[in-house]
């Protein structure tokens, strides 16, 4: 596994190549942020091939990376979701049943690639699991669900508050915390004895996460990530299993580089504001984000509306 980026190739990687966002797109019920038709390029396949080259590494096909945890990665590459959305089937060895979170888009070779990574490792899908409700994370949950006869739990439907989430003694023990900032749903999965932490679309290795206005929130997003911080010393957690990427494998380094970026950007938007711009979304744009790709300039405009909506509520914009 590859070291963590350093502060100056995250933010280089951040601004020039993915644009600060993963695809914020929904299915029914939920919130999308983008504009339809926004959520993938043209050219996604070439992006997320400059995204390899930005980080020195070939594209991760997924695989197992512990007794506990194996990921199938979705081929839905795009300048959004990067390599594409990573699925992982949680399990204890010697129990017979798993948990699978995100089964991803709703594409009959993933769904079967999910479905067959289970029935490999001999385990029974005790439940579908969702991080939050975006298409590239849910669209695919329904499907996959019946396939395999299991209900799908969520943060925005209702059936997946705080607390231990368990199903019968014969799968894993897993607890979930709320994560917010990305999207009002979006949750982590607590895996004790894997010392690990199903992370959705919160935090990333190679780039920053879209706070996806108004349904996410960037105060919120601040505040989760010094809880993640603190869950990570005080829960022996060594690994974050991302939705799109490597895990991450040096927790507390990422969070405090990611709150560090997020900080200097609202300082930067500040600063542009305070030079005369006002709250121009698109002279914001041009001054901050000049060097991000036109074609995700939606996503940059939403993170521009994201850090208004802050820099408003904690009195930041002046009179």
């Amino acid at each position: 596994m590859s070291a963590p980026l350093a502060d100056g190739a995250f933010e280089k990687q951040d601004r020039a190549v993915l644009g600060e966002g993963l695809c914020p797109a929904t299915v029914a019920g939920g919130s999308c942020c983008l504009p339809k038709g926004e959520h993938v390029g043209a050219e996604a396949a070439r992006i997320a091939s400059v995204a390899d080259k930005a980080t020195a590494r070939a594209p991760w096909a997924g695989g197992r990376i512990s007794p506990h945890a194996r990921c199938v990665r979705a081929h839905n590459p795009s300048p959004l979701t990067y390599w594409g959305t990573n699925t992982w089937i949680l399990s204890e060895p010697g129990l017979p049943d798993c948990v699978v979170v995100d089964p991803g888009p709703l594409e009959r070779d993933h769904l079967d690639a999910v479905y067959a990574a289970c029935q490999a490792d001999g385990l029974r899908v005790a439940a579908v699991v969702l991080t939050h409700d975006h298409v590239d994370h849910a669209e695919g949950a329904e499907a996959f669900a019946s396939r395999v006869g299991v209900p799908v739990v969520g943060r925005r439907a209702g059936t997946l508050p705080d607390g231990p989430l368990v199903f019968g003694a014969r799968g894993p023990c897993l607890e979930v915390v709320s994560l917010p900032g990305h999207s009002r749903d979006s949750v982590g999965l607590v895996f004790p004895k894997d010392e690990s932490v199903v992370t959705g679309d919160f935090i990333f290795q190679q780039s920053s996460t879209l706070i996806c206005w108004p349904d996410g929130d960037l105060a919120q997003y601040l505040e989760g990530l010094g809880f993640l911080r603190d869950l990570v010393r005080t829960r022996g957690i060594r690994r974050l299993l991302t939705a799109h990427g490597l895990p991450i494998d040096d927790p507390v380094g990422a969070v405090d580089r990611q709150t560090a970026h997020r900080r200097a950007r609202l300082e930067q938007v500040r600063a542009v504001i305070d030079g005369g711009v006002g709250c121009d979304v698109d002279r914001i744009l041009e001054g901050v984000y000049d060097d991000v790709d036109k074609r995700l300039s939606p996503a940059a405009r939403v993170n521009v509306q994201a850090q208004l909506a802050y820099l408003e509520e904690e009195g930041g914009l002046g009179s």
